[in-house]
């Protein structure tokens, strides 16, 4: 259980960065830039976190096939069973690498935030910093 929980988990990695490096690399701009003149669409899906990273996902799952929705006796499985555990992996890699992308933009807001205070009590500025608690929901600390 705990080399498969390892493994999931390196593959959600894995899935993850290149999934950012995909949508959000400065690397691939100029990829990005002429796919997205191909077809609406086609820029749609460049840009899309949930997208690419469904397609690594699904190429991770091919590629080292992880098995890990497998059960675990030894019997031969057909063909169908094969198939909806790989088409499993693949999604279940695909959602652990959004949660790796949430989990790490979560600690990025709040590395800016924290980023925005200090500069803000470096320059003597007494503006009020909105401390987020919940996506979409703000709390604004009280002025002193």
């Amino acid at each position: 259980l705990s080399r498969t929980l390892m493994r999931f988990a390196f593959l959600a990695a894995i899935g993850h960065q290149v999934t950012y490096t995909l949508v959000e690399g400065g690397i691939f701009s100029g990829l990005r830039t002429r796919v997205s003149a191909i077809h609406p669409r086609l820029d749609e899906f460049i840009h899309c976190h949930l997208c690419v990273g469904t397609w690594s996902g699904i190429i991770l799952a091919s590629v080292y096939r992880p098995n890990l929705l497998a059960d675990a006796v030894g019997q031969r499985q057909s063909g169908g069973r094969r198939l909806a555990n790989w088409a499993g992996d693949a999604f279940l890699i695909a959602l652990g690498g959004r949660v790796w992308n949430e989990g790490l933009g979560l600690l990025r807001r709040k590395v800016q935030l924290k980023q925005k205070t200090v500069e803000a009590l470096e320059q003597g500025d007494r503006t009020v910093i909105e401390h987020p608690s919940m996506p979409g929901i703000s709390v604004r600390s009280q002025r002193p």
